[in-house]
């Protein structure tokens, strides 16, 4: 599949297609780190994903501010997809309520939630995904988009 990029410049940002093993991308590069959210949505494991990302050369997204989240949510405003599922790398699996990166295994700290959250809905929700107002916990095998966070 041939890929022209096609970009947006806003600042120090820049927008276009990557293609990452059969996976295909949208890039966000700001200061030390790239971001890659998958356009198409699928089901989501997050250890297969994580995979996915390390071949790409990161992980999921890990929140490490609260000014990161914000950036990450505009971005996914600005591409439209604020309203999606878009997993993080923040999850909770096997210590209910301890939520820590995936990739890391660091507790979170400066996390915004989104109102109500986060609820454990049904005894179901041990990851995260980000929404307008905050991070949300929800099933972690839903049908989503997720981020890549790629240091360079």
């Amino acid at each position: 599949m041939s890929l022209v990029p096609t970009f947006l410049l806003l600042g120090l940002l820049m927008i276009f297609p990557a293609q990452v093993s059969s996976v295909t991308y949208i890039n966000y590069d700001l200061w030390n780190v790239r971001y890659l959210v998958s356009k198409y949505p699928e089901p989501f494991d997050i250890a297969k994903m994580n995979e996915r990302c390390k071949v790409a050369g990161g992980y999921l997204f890990e929140i490490n501010s609260e000014g990161e989240q914000w950036m990450l949510r505009d971005f996914l405003k600005l591409i439209g997809f604020v309203h999606n599922i878009v997993y993080t790398g923040v999850t909770d699996l096997g210590l209910e309520g301890q939520y820590y990166h995936y990739h890391t295994k660091k507790p979170m700290t400066n996390i915004v939630w989104q109102s109500g959250q986060p609820d454990n809905w049904q005894n179901k929700e041990h990851c995260t995904n980000l929404k307008e107002h905050g991070l949300n916990d929800i099933d972690c095998h839903r049908n989503a988009r997720y981020i890549c966070e790629i240091p360079r």
